[in-house]
């Protein structure tokens, strides 16, 4: 097996502010586009030809696979939805197996080899990667019942209880195809009194061969995995996968140029790029990652698994969290302190605090605060389309979209979303989602009396 598929043509509407201007695959986890750390996931496994189904803003999966040998981009033809984005490219894959990675989903290269091991091992006509659901609603995912390391049935979004959920990673035999022309174009894998969009999906390809006596394999995911399809996931990505990107290193690298300074206290592993700078009186709590040309100066506190992009700024006793990403061309200035993922090019200045995940191009104005307890000690409760649900994490997180600005004292309370090209006025509190290019601002009245000398006795 040497090509792999990635489906990555669909708009992501469930992930708003986000999917207003970005393509989902190429939303950022560790300060690299989701869809590069699986091309490089599939290269280490051997995949030596990559086919990726465009669509929705195309020209943003163009530019971030721009340097990338032997990948190929084809537009999705007809229809709503996986089978016909795989069928765009199926006459692509040649005659042998075929691996299938929709575009959204975070895939560790130990989960791709097991994956494509036991498929090698058993030679069954398809074998598909399933999570056991745990804690997570079986009615947020595509589910299947496993039984005996085979796929019993599928089931679209149930209410009742599965043993787990798909991945979104599948191997393919050619032989396979035919139940993808068959897929009825809306899923019939569901219970009596669900509803399915009217859109063609892989897993009901996988019930029709299932229908058929034919035997589908299930491989259970070992280490990371996540399906970023809302915004909270984008916070529990970048948090896992720093700490599994933390589990593998086993030294540090210091680039050409870099200075670090003597003064610096510095725990854990670092990988700094060129011509950066770590400055005295800096705390590292490690492990990190500097991009190049970056600068960690003035007594900035870092705390564990952190990761910050190239030609950025952290000075002047600002803290940054745990698990936190910083992207290329960031500042964080004076007393700022910053938990989540912040895109290129956002800065928060000047004071503040804030926890969620902040869009390119974003500015926080000084004393911009995010709140994240509520008095009552419960999580925010967040409608995706209509639908309330309470994430299991990130609930009292702020989301800001890209090209968003706050001014002085911006007060945003928990689980607060904001869309992008969107501006939040001075001394504004925020108390609920904010629409894309929307301004909010406080209108404030007055009182002006005469004082003076006389108010004191004089």
């Amino acid at each position: 097996m040497k090509t792999a598929i990635i489906l990555a043509a669909g708009r992501g509407s469930k992930i708003w502010p986000y999917g207003v201007t970005k393509n989902k695959s190429v939303l950022p986890i560790a300060n690299k586009p989701i869809i590069k750390w699986t091309i490089e996931s599939l290269k280490k496994n051997g995949i030596e030809n990559i086919i990726i189904v465009t669509g929705y803003r195309k020209e943003q999966i163009a530019h971030a696979v721009g340097t990338e040998n032997s990948v190929t981009l084809v537009e999705q033809k007809g229809g709503i939805g996986t089978v016909p984005a795989l069928l765009s490219a199926w006459s692509e894959s040649g005659g042998d197996p075929v691996a299938v990675v929709y575009g959204d989903i975070l895939l560790t290269e130990e989960n791709i080899a097991l994956l494509f091991e036991k498929q090698r091992t058993a030679k069954s006509l398809a074998a598909a990667l399933v999570q056991p659901l745990q804690s997570e609603l079986p009615n947020d995912w595509l589910c299947a019942q496993v039984k005996d390391e085979s796929i019993d049935y599928v089931l679209g979004h149930p209410r009742d209880d599965v043993s787990h959920r798909f991945c979104g990673a599948f191997v393919f035999d050619q032989c396979f195809l035919p139940y993808l022309r068959r897929n009825p174009g809306i899923m019939q894998a569901t219970q009596v009194g669900m509803m399915s969009p009217d859109e063609a999906h892989i897993e009901d390809s996988i019930q029709l061969a299932i229908d058929d006596k034919q035997k589908i394999l299930a491989v259970e995911t070992k280490n990371v995995f996540i399906d970023i399809d809302k915004p909270w996931h984008i916070l529990s990505a970048n948090y896992n996968w720093l700490d599994y990107l933390s589990s593998k290193l086993s030294e540090n690298h210091i680039g050409k140029n870099s200075r670090i300074s003597d003064g610096a206290n510095i725990s854990g592993k670092i990988i700094v790029g060129e011509n950066c700078e770590i400055g005295p009186g800096v705390y590292l709590e490690g492990d990190l990652w500097l991009g190049d040309n970056s600068k960690i100066v003035q007594g900035a506190i870092i705390e564990p698994r952190v990761a910050i992009g190239k030609n950025t700024i952290v000075r002047r006793y600002s803290q940054i969290e745990a698990g936190t990403s910083i992207g290329d061309d960031g500042f964080v200035g004076h007393g700022a302190e910053v938990s989540g993922v912040l895109m290129r090019r956002a800065w928060a200045y000047h004071y503040g605090e804030y926890w969620g995940v902040l869009g390119e191009s974003c500015d926080l104005g000084a004393a911009t605060v995010c709140g994240n307890l509520r008095f009552d000690d419960m999580q925010t409760a967040h409608r995706i389309k209509g639908r309330r649900e309470v994430p299991q994490t990130g609930a009292n997180a702020a989301y800001l979209g890209d090209f968003v600005r706050t001014g002085v004292n911006t007060i945003i309370m928990p689980g607060i979303k904001v869309g992008p090209y969107s501006v939040l006025g001075a001394g504004a509190i925020i108390q609920k989602d904010v629409p894309e290019k929307s301004l909010v601002y406080v209108k404030q009245e007055q009182v002006q009396k005469e004082w003076g000398t006389e108010k004191y006795g004089w």
